[in-house]
């Protein structure tokens, strides 16, 4: 046994309070040495909140303004998920402040501010206001014409000067503080995301191939219809988390010290390929929502085709887990499924030609079924060339560069 008197003894306030530093301290080097996980809105905001008090000072100390709004709101609203969008944020948002200003200095020193002439430009104003290219910072072309015609009646062209050279400086200090401050890198947010939608697939084939071979009724029929649609509305959304990951390693600090190792190109393949499979899924369980409620012109096949059909949902379903590996193994298990599933789709559909049917009325459903799950078998194996999908095999990043003379790459991280 133990020393009594340290056995079960509790914690002290000390013990508990290097517990979490420790914690705190492993978690900040993984944020920093780790693949790089997507930032969450805390961070985000502590970013903001950093960028946003950094540009409030500047603007005092080095513009001496008097009125220091203007570079710490550009700071606070170009903070975003990626490099590439903060700067584009900022761009935009000085593009409508320059905007904005100029054509009310234009007017409050060449016509004065009168009711008559607030309302040409106030619509040229709401006109820019609405292009696209600004984007949701448009707003800011009117917002401007009218603050400056209202304060100082467009005249004063050092309050003109000053807000330009304030939003440009509240927008640079946002892209600097978003780049340098635990630069966003999203790489296991994507493929988190596509892996799941995947797996939702493969999924949703096995309960429709174990429905068919136990029995199924409308109820089951119509939930396996609506999951179909609902990976098809997801697609979209996991392709849009790809692009964010694609962009998040765009003129980034760590990218260039640790190159993320990802096909984005391969991992964005493979996410149309689920939106294209979701059609013809769909497809299969419209039919047999269809068939389940026993409409007159759209008859049941026979239960034991449909059993024997399960079988090849089962071949597609096992297809689509290997799908996008890059594995010699894996390409060829995705060629025995395709193979095994399209011979036994030529075998159901000559069971329809050269057998007598029990309900001779349910030819379209039997041939439906065939056509849809023929498109989706050639569609993966056609597309499995291109996709890639995220494995376990390997690191999401490669060394630590450093070029300097007489230092060696560090060595790269495991799995």
């Amino acid at each position: 046994m133990g020393d009594p008197s340290t056995t079960d003894r509790p914690a002290s306030w000390v013990d508990r309070l290097d517990l979490r530093v420790s914690v705190a301290r492993d978690r900040f080097r993984l944020r920093l040495e780790g693949p790089g996980t997507e930032p969450g809105g805390g961070l985000l905001m502590l970013k903001a909140a950093i960028a946003t008090v950094l540009a409030w000072q500047l603007a005092v100390h080095v513009l001496d303004s008097n009125t220091p709004f203007y570079a710490p709101m550009s700071a606070l609203l170009v903070v975003d998920r990626t490099i590439v969008r903060s700067f584009r944020a900022s761009t935009k948002r000085v593009a409508a402040v320059v905007l904005g200003m100029s054509a009310a200095w234009l007017v409050g020193s060449q016509v004065g501010v009168t009711w008559w002439s607030m309302i040409p430009v106030m619509l040229v104003a709401t006109l820019i206001g609405r292009w696209k290219a600004l984007g949701e910072h448009a707003i800011q072309v009117p917002t401007m014409v009218l603050l400056s015609l209202l304060t100082v009646q467009g005249t004063d062209t050092d309050f003109t000067f000053l807000t330009i050279v304030e939003t440009a400086l509240g927008g640079l200090v946002g892209v600097l503080v978003n780049a340098v401050v635990l630069a966003p890198m999203h790489l296991t947010w994507p493929r988190r995301e596509l892996r799941a939608l995947t797996d939702r697939l493969q999924a949703l084939l096995s309960d429709v191939a174990d429905g068919l071979r136990e029995g199924y009724d409308g109820d089951r029929a119509r939930a396996w219809y609506q999951e179909a649609a609902l990976i098809g509305r997801r697609a979209p959304e996991v392709l849009e988390v790809v692009e964010t990951g694609r962009e998040s390693t765009r003129w980034n600090l760590r990218q260039w010290l640790r190159p993320a190792q990802i096909d984005w190109d391969g991992y964005r393949w493979t996410a149309e390929t689920v939106e294209h499979a979701q059609w013809q899924v769909a497809g299969i369980a419209r039919t047999l929502v269809d068939a389940a409620e026993g409409l007159d012109w759209q008859p049941s096949p026979a239960a034991d085709w449909l059993a024997d059909y399960a079988h090849v949902l089962d071949e597609i379903g096992a297809a689509i887990g290997s799908f996008g590996v890059r594995t010699d193994e894996a390409r060829a298990e995705i060629q025995e499924h395709a193979d095994r599933a399209l011979t036994a789709l030529r075998e159901l559909s000559d069971r329809v030609r050269d057998t007598r049917l029990e309900d001779p009325a349910a030819w379209p459903a039997y041939g439906a079924l065939v056509l849809d799950a023929e498109r989706l078998v050639r569609d993966l194996h056609a597309r499995n060339e291109h996709a890639a999908v995220p494995t376990d095999t390997g690191p999401l990043r490669g060394p630590l560069v450093v070029d300097l003379p007489g230092v060696s790459p560090s060595p790269p991280p495991g799995p």
